[in-house]
């Protein structure tokens, strides 16, 4: 078995890195290895840690939620607080594998596993959780909260016929709105007081997709247009609902697509995409037979010309929830016959200039809005929170420097907002709370 060794340039590193979140291959790899019979191993990955500084408002939350069937006042009773971390930045720790097959009437195979740990522990240094489970008790995955995620299991078969693909990784709609975010390899909004990986922009111009179960189709690259459109395992909906009744029937799957344009010019290029979501929901619990609709849409654009970039993302939708998808955006009735999707949208813009083809400067703004229930049967079940419009909100500055082709350092500074409409309970002395952030750290890419 030959095994060869390919040195890549960061850029390379990078998108191994980035497409951990989804669309790696095997071809980015630092190390592959060959067999006689055309099968390739190959193997990527990063390890990154920042200090964090955040100071935060009374109330602050960084993804804006609070926990249903309460008057949450100040979302999670937070005080004023200034708090420093070690952790892991948006992205945590990767080690991927690649496997590729030989190409066999006009289709190759490849498949990705990718392991994401972090270096974060649960802010305690020294805690067994739980006599019966030691130090893997109680709700720790593993010592002190560190915690190993699989995100990626999936298959792609490549032809002429365009991609067919299975298995999991990151859902297609707000995919490329994250990819595209340079706070990717910074920090964004940090954890807090909790383990983990940091927020980034979720919920201040973007939803968070996570990664899910597919069948998915991406047709061929016709002059820069491919189109891709997904079957994915549905979700059932994190409810507002003081009640706990749920919207768990889900009888038909989620669907999800894009529509991406690339085309490059003398010193630039153009990127234009479009993405969508679309699900039913309904309750089944008792035999009731409240349903709602959760659905999202989404365009964006990104212009490359002469070092500097530019970055722009809408979207909009119902049931969407404000931060993370299917969390929060629909809610019932106690009796779980009446049931509301609320009305959600958001963007971001994000401009760049990378000087010398190591150091890129940025700086960004992006917010994301949830209305309010209108209901007045669904707004006697919901949190207080939630009988208000909600907008969440954060500019960041950063500087990203290639030091050299397999380390990356990073600085951040962010400032984020929630805005509470006008309910003075929630608010702190009548205004919203805010949150400032600073971060260093640094990546290791292989």
């Amino acid at each position: 078995m030959a095994i060869q060794f390919k040195k890549t340039q960061l850029a390379a590193a990078v998108a191994a890195a980035a497409m951990g979140l989804g669309l790696s291959t095997a071809a980015n790899a630092v190390v592959v290895v060959g067999g006689d019979n055309g099968w390739e191993v190959s193997f990527d990955g990063n390890i990154n840690a920042f200090y964090v500084n955040g100071d935060y408002d009374a109330g602050y939350n960084g993804l804006g939620l609070a926990t249903p069937g309460a008057n949450n006042a100040n979302f999670n009773g937070q005080p004023n607080t200034n708090v420093s971390r070690i952790t892991s930045g948006f992205l945590p720790a990767f080690f991927s594998a690649n496997i590729k097959s030989p190409t066999v009437n006009g289709m190759t195979g490849t498949a990705r596993f990718s392991f994401a740990p972090q270096i974060t522990n649960a802010n305690t240094k020294n805690q067994i959780y739980g006599a019966a489970g030691g130090l893997n008790g109680g709700n720790s995955q593993g010592i002190q909260g560190s915690s190993i995620d699989m995100r990626e299991v999936v298959v792609n078969l490549e032809g002429g016929f365009g991609t067919a693909s299975f298995g999991r990784t990151l859902s297609i709609f707000g995919r490329n709105a994250i990819l595209k975010d340079m706070t990717l390899f910074g920090v964004g909004q940090s954890n807090m007081t909790g383990g983990a990986v940091t927020a980034g922009r979720i919920g201040r111009g973007y939803t968070y997709p996570n990664f899910n179960a597919r069948f998915s189709y991406k047709t061929p690259n016709l002059a820069g247009f491919q189109a891709e459109i997904g079957l994915y395992d549905p979700s059932i909906e994190q409810l507002n609902n003081a009640g706990g009744t749920q919207l768990d029937q889900t009888d038909t799957p989620r669907f999800e697509g894009e529509v991406n344009y690339t085309t490059a010019f003398s010193g630039g290029s153009v990127n234009v995409w479009a993405d969508a979501l679309y699900q039913d929901l309904e309750n089944q619990a008792n035999g009731m037979s409240g349903d709602a609709t959760v659905h999202g849409w989404g365009v964006g654009s990104e212009i490359k010309y002469a070092g500097f970039g530019l970055t722009g993302y809408y979207y909009g939708g119902e049931g969407l929830g404000r931060s993370l998808q299917f969390v929060g955006g629909t809610a019932c009735n106690a009796q779980g016959n009446v049931c509301e999707s609320t009305q959600n949208d958001g963007y971001y813009v994000q401009g760049t200039y990378t000087f010398g083809g190591k150091t890129k400067l940025g700086m960004s703004y992006g917010e994301s809005t949830e209305d309010a229930f209108g209901n007045a049967q669904v707004l006697g079940n919901v949190t207080d929170l939630n009988q208000r419009d909600i907008e969440l909100s954060m500019w960041t500055v950063g500087v990203y420097h290639d030091l050299n082709s397999w380390l990356k350092l990073i600085a951040e500074y962010s400032h984020s907002k929630n805005d509470i409409g006008e309910n003075v309970v929630t608010r702190v002395n009548g205004t919203a709370p805010e949150a400032d952030t600073f971060s260093v750290g640094t990546f290791f890419f292989w």
